[in-house]
């Protein structure tokens, strides 16, 4: 293994950034036999630098610590297995404002170190956490002397069987977590202070994403007045896309959109809303994604409680690839629209590319939302529409919140180049049924792109 001091690793003395070797690898017979196209991995880091170093210098920040499962993975390109077994802060990501420093992952030793080496990946500078050695000894104690040294577990060394070769998978494992330059501490936390000690910051400003994780900071001796809570600048960063996140949310997007759409295919009356979930989840998951949600009917659920014939419904579907959303909505009915249908979709056949004119740099959500309402008006609409502009990326709503206010409230974003919007236009109307439209859109330097191929608001379904 290669030997590198802390210091070393913290401060970018190393090699820099470590990339996974190709592995390679035929594809599985499952999947080849499949004719939906598999979204692939885009190894790259998806932090946006610039805009991260112009926000910290802009609230005085030393560093920002991520902990928080959307923020850390934005910080370090990685989700630990134990995330999805449900168990928090298992990966914490550590960026300094100082440019030459590197950013940093604080990651679980063993089987994350050796997950994470399944795919071609850059990652930042790799430190790692196991347990506390010696754990028997804390038995009975009701306080830890903060400067005594907590001893770390050594992660476990899980030996190959004798006489047998190394696939080629495996090899590539070992090799790539052999060069990783680490140290190990006993816990994710113990880890995080010693890597701010490392970067000089016990005396800097430090923004946190998770209360919690300053929380532990302050019971092993953090001044609590450095660190600084930084849940809402995350959330303003990364409403702003970096190059590699454009690029996924567009993919995220067309693939979304495919899966929804061969969804709609499938659907025929008397199918429940659970069908239609279950319907929309396979597609989503055909194409190499996570479903996260389908709303369906008047959004609290279907009218009648199943699909009926010439009874119009919304349908909202995100799924998640590659960590990014898409949101894709239409509306659907089986048979011939009736005269109010058509009034509907005549006013959204209107107001859409209306609307899509209106996105451009400069523009602030409250705008699109008034100018959206007079074209409602001035198109005549026998009904009210719903004009919802949000941003959507690693979630499917991640608008930052006013600073100003002691609750959440949505800030009335201004549009950038670089961000990820949908405009989503909903109509409900109990009694009668819901219509809807809603296309993810990039917001460019001078005006707006659509991200999934628009198309019309109604699909007329064959009963």
């Amino acid at each position: 293994m290669t030997t590198t001091s802390r210091r070393e690793i913290l401060l970018g003395l190393a090699a820099g950034a470590a990339v996974v070797p190709q592995l390679g690898g035929a594809v599985g017979s499952a999947q080849a036999a499949s004719t939906v196209p598999m979204v692939k991995r885009d190894g790259r880091l998806t932090v946006n630098r610039e805009r991260a170093y112009r926000l910290m210098k802009d609230a005085g920040l030393d560093a920002i610590v991520a902990a928080g499962e959307f923020n850390s993975r934005y910080l370090t390109n990685m989700r630990s297995i134990f995330a999805d077994m449900g168990q928090a802060h298992t990966v914490i990501g550590v960026m300094p404002a100082d440019p030459d420093a590197p950013i940093i992952a604080i990651v679980p030793a063993g089987f994350d170190i050796a997950r994470h080496t399944q795919a071609d990946r850059e990652w930042p500078e790799i430190v790692t956490y196991s347990a506390a050695g010696a754990v028997e000894s804390y038995f009975g104690r009701s306080s830890l002397a903060l400067d005594e040294e907590v001893e770390a577990r050594a992660p476990r060394a899980r030996p190959a069987a004798s006489d047998v070769e190394l696939s080629a998978h495996e090899i590539a494992w070992q090799e790539a977590s052999s060069a990783l330059p680490t140290f190990t501490a006993a816990s994710a936390e113990l880890a995080l202070r010693q890597v701010l000690m490392e970067l000089g910051l016990q005396r800097g400003r430090v923004g946190m994403d998770e209360a919690a994780t300053a929380d532990t900071l302050v019971r092993y001796g953090w001044s609590r007045d450095r660190l600084v809570d930084a849940g809402n600048l995350f959330q303003k960063l990364r409403m702003v896309k970096s190059a590699v996140e454009i690029e996924r949310m567009r993919i995220a997007a067309r693939a979304n959109a495919d899966a929804a759409r061969a969804m709609f295919a499938a659907l025929q009356p008397g199918m429940t809303e659970a069908d239609i979930q279950a319907l929309f989840f396979a597609e989503v998951a055909r194409r190499g994604g996570r479903p996260d949600m389908v709303v369906t009917g008047m959004v609290s659920g279907l009218r009648n409680g199943e699909l009926v014939k010439n009874e119009p419904m919304l349908v909202d579907c995100v799924g998640r690839f590659d960590g990014y959303c898409g949101d894709f909505g239409r509306t659907l009915v089986f048979g011939t629209p009736s005269s109010n249908l058509e009034h509907r979709m005549d006013v959204l056949r209107r107001l859409v590319p209306a609307m899509f004119e209106l996105v451009k740099p400069g523009v602030h959500y409250s705008e699109l939302r008034e100018q959206g309402a007079e074209l409602v008006r001035k198109f005549g609409a026998r009904f009210n529409v719903g004009i919802g502009p949000h941003s959507v990326g690693m979630q499917h709503t991640d608008d930052a919140a006013r600073d100003d206010l002691p609750f959440r409230v949505r800030a009335d974003t201004m549009l950038e180049a670089g961000m990820t919007i949908t405009l989503d236009m909903p109509t409900i109307e109990p009694g009668w049924g819901s219509t809807h439209m809603e296309s993810l859109i990039l917001v460019t330097p001078d005006g707006a792109e659509w991200l999934d191929p628009y198309d019309d608001p109604l699909y007329e379904l064959q009963a």
